[in-house]
């Protein structure tokens, strides 16, 4: 009986999975993040169906959390995620819901981002150049 429920309840969770998959962002334990060609640390990397990436980051100075999605290419900050730390993260909308990231004293930013199945770039508000390694 106890093997019963626990296998409907995993399909239970599968299928939410399968359904919302392109809310679903799960950690990439093997990404590499890097600013300026220099390799960051206590950054978080999470990835959806979709390959659209959020990257996160909680530890002091400055912790912060942008999502990079393949159909606007702009990054920003997302309005309503929910995490299980280090593991998953899940977002509002199929298309996640962000606050665009805004360049200081200008009216245009262009994110320069490029999205690829191994690698992801983009230039953050301040000029920096971010570079994201899948593998």
């Amino acid at each position: 009986m106890v093997k019963t429920i626990l296998l409907f309840l995993f399909a239970v969770l599968l299928g939410a999975i399968l359904i919302n998959r392109q809310r679903v962002f799960i950690r990439d334990p093997l990404a590499t993040v890097y600013r300026n060609e220099m390799q960051q640390s206590g950054i978080q990397v999470f990835i959806n169906y979709s390959d659209d990436i959020l990257l996160e980051k909680d530890d002091e100075p400055g912790p912060y959390r942008t999502v990079l999605q393949n159909w606007n290419l702009m990054p920003g900050t997302p309005a309503d995620l929910v995490c299980l730390r280090w593991m998953v993260c899940v977002t509002a909308d199929d298309h996640a819901p962000a606050t665009p990231l805004v360049r200081a004293g200008r009216d245009k930013y262009d994110s320069q981002a490029v999205m690829t199945s191994r690698e992801i770039s983009y230039t953050d508000t301040d000029g920096t150049k971010v570079r994201i390694e899948l593998r």
